[in-house]
């Protein structure tokens, strides 16, 4: 799985260190990777991945990981694993922004070889699907950077998190910005809206010229994410609901029926037998002091009836494009699978990792980074390789995977697992 970062274990070691560890001899990659291990073989918390670190060889394949071998002089000819108290505790004293660069070098990586192209909307957008989430339930008195309610005593932290759609529609961690308890400097609570606008802006920085299209629920359907969409030449295909623009929405049941030419109908399956699915769209709504586009689909199956609804600035719409655009919208429930994932499924989104402000926004950023790694390995190699990985569920996978290091030693001289690519074919 490192074979698409060579320069991961470099990335790790030029992490500032703002005071050496008098008790750990154990510096660099070796921190940061005990707490990826965490997350990547779905241990769930920093008690159970203790449990077995030091078990049978796995301080061997984890030195093997992270550079450091057996006879690096550190080790004295035996390898361990430091405990997540360590780790914890350096966590805590590094910058988080420094860290949250990791993951964007990983992905910029990726795109130097093209990885993300095949994914991208009309073979140009790149698709980023925004959305926030708990990042931890906080225990009783926390008071450092979560939201509160108006208590002073913060009952969770939040995050907003962008993923971009890669192949075989996975998504990647692309970059997230904390929803902190109180902004200082605004005198005011936080939200997602304004974690979104420091997020664009950081986004926009590091991908200047990237084409961006932001998929996102009825949130971001407001006129400061279309202006920032517009200043920033980003696309978007956003959810539309009638409570979020009321005006809007009855502006554009007014024009839909006349909007005749407007219209597709589309048959699922042999004959019609599986339901249809009716798409109408209108162009040139006024949202506040902009003008966006509407796509509305209603699709109905013999189990159900449902309506999707979307606002767009494509513009140019036909029947083929409509069709595209809305696939992309209803992609977005891949960012909300995701995080069911993280929450429900091993890795442990949502349990408190870290009581420190800092160390828990890094050991968020090192959940993204095992997730990059722990696609790669099970969608890009694992599943197109083996059978018994395609039947296997991921948390089963990864501690399977976490067992086998437990019980073997990798040999010095095994070869790569071979091409990364996301294709049975």
């Amino acid at each position: 799985m490192l074979a698409a970062f060579p320069n991961f274990n470099d990335w790790i070691n030029r992490l500032p260190d703002p005071r050496r560890l008098e008790f750990c001899r154990y510096l660099g990659s070796h921190l940061w990777w005990s707490i990826i291990a965490t997350f990547l073989f779905r241990t769930g918390s920093r008690n159970a991945f203790d449990e077995k670190r030091l078990s049978g060889e796995a301080p061997w394949n984890l030195g093997d990981l992270c550079g450091q071998s057996a006879t690096d002089p550190r080790f004295d000819g035996q390898p361990t694993i430091t405990c997540s108290d360590n780790a914890a505790l350096h966590a805590s004293r590094v910058d988080p922004e420094a860290v949250r660069e990791l993951p964007l070098q990983m992905i910029r990586q990726l795109m130097q070889r093209r990885f993300f192209d095949k994914a991208r909307l009309f073979d140009r957008w790149h698709m980023i699907l925004m959305d926030g989430t708990v990042q931890e339930k906080c225990r009783q008195n926390f008071t450092q950077g979560g939201k509160s309610a108006g208590t002073g005593e913060a009952r969770y932290r939040y995050v907003l998190q962008a993923l971009i759609l890669g192949p075989e529609g996975v998504a990647f961690p692309l970059m997230h910005e904390s929803i902190d308890m109180h902004d200082p400097v605004a005198d005011k609570e936080d939200c997602e809206l304004k974690a979104f606008i420091r997020l664009s802006q950081r986004l926009k920085a590091d991908f200047p010229r990237l084409s961006i299209c932001l998929i996102g629920d009825a949130l971001y359907a407001c006129e400061t994410v279309l202006r920032i969409c517009r200043q920033n030449q980003w696309k978007y295909i956003l959810t539309f609901k009638e409570g979020r623009q009321p005006t809007t929405w009855s502006e554009m049941l007014a024009l839909l029926p006349l909007s005749r030419a407007n219209r597709l109908r589309v048959l699922i399956g042999p004959d019609g037998k599986r339901g249809l699915q009716d798409y109408r769209w209108v162009e040139h709504l006024m949202l506040g002091g902009l003008e966006t586009n509407a796509v509305v689909l209603g699709e109905i199956t013999p189990a159900t009836a449902t309506l999707y609804a979307y606002i767009t600035n494509f513009e140019n719409l036909t029947a083929k494009r409509v069709e595209a655009l809305v696939r992309a919208g209803r992609d977005r429930h891949i960012i909300e699978d995701d995080f069911n994932t993280d929450k429900n499924h091993g890795i442990g989104l949502g349990h408190v990792f870290c009581a420190n402000q800092n160390g828990s926004k890094n050991y968020f950023t090192m959940m993204q980074v095992a997730q990059i790694l722990w696609n790669l390995l099970s969608h890009g190699c694992l599943k197109r390789l083996y059978q018994w990985a395609r039947d296997a569920t991921a948390q089963g996978m990864a501690r399977a995977i976490w067992d086998a290091l437990q019980a073997y030693r990798l040999p010095a001289d095994l070869p790569p697992l071979g091409q990364i690519r996301f294709s049975s074919a």
